[in-house]
């Protein structure tokens, strides 16, 4: 990439031409350019900083052409005509340079005017995407230039919170692995709701992988339990068994389940004595309520945790914690989130309250890790911000329904911020995706996505992206993402650093699968026919 600086031996790389205007102008150049490439311009005796939205290649000749042969008659005649080309590119204007550097954005009051000299940035003009030392961390390198780092702000991730966009395999995985292994080093706190066990093979220091579980004596609501055990919705009758059964003595019994079950047959025998057909339907209701909770212990019994004093127990403060959700149908998922994200964000209240209360260090009045499982104001888990990932967030805050994951994570976009909780969605449905929740994400990851409903979606949802840069997202590969928001100062099309700790994720290879499978098979034989042959 030729230097700016440059410019009495190489030239400029183009000419402002047409209408500009402050925030955008057109360049003809000298070559063709390509989106997401950074150019310098000067306007009103500054230079400013811009990149590449939008390029186009005209042939004069070939405008005319109107059949085959004529195409191919005037293709030679355009290889020989240097003036036949027109190189046409748009830029998006980001601030002056000289500001930029110490990560301040000011757009200019005035356009360069046409005719003035395009440049391409110099190394020390793209410095701005390269700024190190805390906060900023490094999360890849220019998509057009692999030798300038980008950077990104981890403080205004973890209090402005973030949405990572793709289709299914464009590498939104892989990118929420390099940021949990960003925090990781830096020793602090994430969560991550891995629905598909996408993360529990990952290999990095300070990771903690778990099965999530769930401790039935703190469901609140009887609906809850009954989607917990997968009640189905229009069992009425079952649902409302459950729920007179569901009794502050059985939450605080011995044996939970037993309780319950006990309560069950309580009712049923009640209902037994009045012999009645609305009592018969009671009845069987009673008796099919109990073969899902014994199903469901069976099935969940690990998972349905009754000894577990309160679900923040097996969390580790200043640790990546991978909750593995694999074994969850989607409601049970959905009421794990909730269940979890409703006591993150009560044990950050608790935490900001003591340390603006009492003006000490809260981890000196920490008593959580005891075990003692108390929930009085000064058992805080959490004594620094929380950041919490929701993997096929399209399935647990929809737009089209009410769920409990959804009320939560609504509540932390708004006001997670204050009490240090801050939400990541990652999605390769965006228009499924609550737009409340989506136009709280103060920064966007948006990687390939094809679909123009998911495209006009974002755009409704966030006003971040142009129209032209949301028109080449179809044309991003696989690993390449277009930065916008809070956590980058101006936005960057970024080939993102692979996490090589990431070892699960990618797509199954069926073939290799098979062939190794009949090899197995092949040996099995061969040995099954040597002991045959040694008998």
């Amino acid at each position: 990439m030729s230097n700016a600086g440059n410019a009495s031996v190489d030239g400029p790389l183009g000419f402002v031409v047409g209408e500009a205007y402050p925030y955008k102008f057109t360049f003809i150049a000298k070559r063709a350019i390509s989106v997401g490439e950074y150019v310098v311009v000067d306007a009103n005796s500054r230079r400013i900083l811009g990149m590449v939205e939008h390029s186009s290649i005209r042939s004069s000749i070939m405008d005319g052409v109107t059949n085959y042969h004529a195409a191919y008659e005037g293709k030679a005649i355009a290889e020989r005509n240097v003036r036949d080309k027109s190189y046409l590119a748009l830029v998006r204007v980001l601030g002056y340079t000289d500001e930029l550097i110490n990560g301040k954005v000011t757009l200019p009051s005035l356009p360069p005017e046409p005719g003035s000299m395009v440049f391409e940035a110099s190394r020390d003009e793209l410095k701005v995407f390269s700024l190190y030392g805390l906060p900023w961390i490094r999360i890849g390198s220019l998509l057009r230039n692999a030798s300038v780092d980008v950077s990104v702000n981890l403080d205004r991730l973890a209090s402005r919170h973030l949405a990572i966009l793709s289709v299914t395999g464009g590498g939104k995985s892989n990118l929420l692995a390099l940021i949990a292994k960003r925090i990781a080093e830096l020793n602090g706190t994430m969560i991550i709701f891995d629905y598909h066990g996408e993360y529990t093979d990952i290999e990095m220091s300070n990771v903690e992988v778990m099965d999530a579980k769930i401790n039935p004596r703190y469901i609140d609501e009887a609906e809850r339990l009954a989607d917990l055990l997968e009640v189905r919705e229009y069992a009425t009758v079952q649902r409302e068994v459950l729920g007179k059964a569901l009794t502050d003595d059985v939450k605080s019994s011995t044996d939970f389940w037993a309780a319950l079950k006990a309560n069950i047959d309580a009712l049923k025998d009640m209902e037994e004595q009045k012999g009645s057909k609305k009592n018969v339907q009671i009845i069987k209701a009673c008796d099919r309520l109990q073969g899902i909770i014994d199903s469901a212990v069976r099935r969940l019994g690990s998972l349905l945790d009754t000894s577990q004093r309160r679900p923040l127990d097996m969390l580790r403060p200043n640790k990546v914690n991978i909750l593995n959700m694999i074994e969850f149908t989607e409601k049970q998922a959905n009421i794990a989130i909730a269940y979890y994200l409703e006591e993150i964000l009560e044990d950050r209240k608790r935490a900001e309250r003591l340390r603006s209360g009492r003006g000490v260090e809260v981890r000196s009045s920490i008593s959580s890790n005891s075990g003692s499982g108390s929930m009085d104001s000064t058992n805080v888990k959490f004594d620094t911000p929380v950041i919490c990932a929701i993997e096929e967030a399209h399935v647990f805050l929809p737009n089209n329904k009410d769920t409990d994951a959804k009320y939560i994570a609504s509540k932390i976009a708004r006001e997670g911020r204050k009490f240090g909780v801050s939400l990541i969605i990652v999605s390769q449905r965006p228009r499924r995706l609550d737009q409340d929740v989506l136009s709280q994400m103060g920064s966007l990851a948006i990687l390939r996505l094809t679909n123009p409903d998911d495209q006009r979606y974002i755009n409704e949802a966030s006003e971040v992206l142009s129209k032209e840069l949301l028109e080449y997202l179809p044309s991003l590969n696989v690993g390449e993402a277009i930065l916008v928001g809070q956590w980058v100062n101006v936005p960057s099309i970024v080939k993102i650093e692979e996490v090589r700790e990431k070892r699960v994720g990618g797509d199954i290879s069926a073939v290799e699968q098979w062939r190794s499978s009949k090899r197995h098979s092949k040996i099995a034989k061969e040995r099954t026919e040597d002991l045959i042959a040694i008998d």
